[in-house]
């Protein structure tokens, strides 16, 4: 006897597909998954039919409003055949929905988690993935505040410098200028004439810069410096 059964479960199509279908036909849906379920365990289906068990009990579910039991079914389908295919006339949202399951299926697998993570499952001598990360920025050895104002300091300081060199050549075209005055000689008038004239319009241009410079360091130590807050 039992014999007998294993070799009727084995010969001809499922018959509960074919009811599963004609209740899905009649929408109900209900009846339909419970046919279907029959047919995944009480019968012995072809490939073509496990196929059609899971695709269409995808839809019934989807119809029935449990998209995640109909994902795993559409699943199971597309991993049994990658061509398969949703029957004609199906709905367009089941359509789409099964279209998304599929490219899900397609999609490239997620990334590796990074191995500093406490939940990432490697062992302890696995590889790290480098991190690329700006070198440290070094802190300015004269500190943020002067280093701020680093431009203004600088243009102080070029200040100064021609300020005291135009005074040391304003200085300088006066003794030459002397020493010019009180020649004998023509010669030496003129000679050292055109020294005291270059001596002093090399004077003038240091102080022409020493000024420039100063307002320049004005401005830039204006520029930087912190805003007053109103009380």
């Amino acid at each position: 006897m039992t014999l007998l059964l294993a070799l009727v479960l084995t010969v001809g199509p499922n018959p509960f597909l074919a009811e599963a279908l004609e209740h899905e036909g009649n929408l109900d849906f209900e009846r339909c998954v419970e046919r279907l379920k029959q047919a995944a365990t009480q019968w012995k289906s072809t490939p073509d039919e496990l196929r059609e068990i899971e695709l269409h009990a995808g839809l019934c579910k989807f119809n029935l409003g449990q998209k995640k039991a109909a994902t795993e079914h559409f699943r199971t389908a597309l991993r049994i055949d990658e061509g398969a295919a949703l029957p004609p006339y199906t709905s367009p949202k089941a359509v789409e929905f099964f279209f998304e399951v599929k490219r899900s299926l397609r999609a490239p697998p997620p990334p590796m988690p990074e191995h500093d993570l406490p939940d990432a499952d490697f062992p302890q001598d696995a590889p790290k993935k480098a991190k690329l990360e700006p070198p440290p920025r070094a802190d300015s050895p004269l500190g943020p505040a002067l280093a701020k104002r680093a431009l203004p300091i600088s243009l102080g300081l070029v200040t100064v410098a021609s300020f005291v060199t135009g005074l040391a050549l304003g200085l300088r075209a006066q003794s030459v200028a002397a020493e010019a005055n009180a020649a004998r000689y023509d010669s030496d008038f003129f000679r050292l004439g055109d020294v005291a004239r270059s001596l002093a319009i090399g004077s003038t241009i240091a102080w022409i810069v020493s000024g420039l410079a100063a307002i320049g360091t004005g401005v830039g130590w204006w520029a930087t410096s912190e805003p007053v807050e109103a009380p």
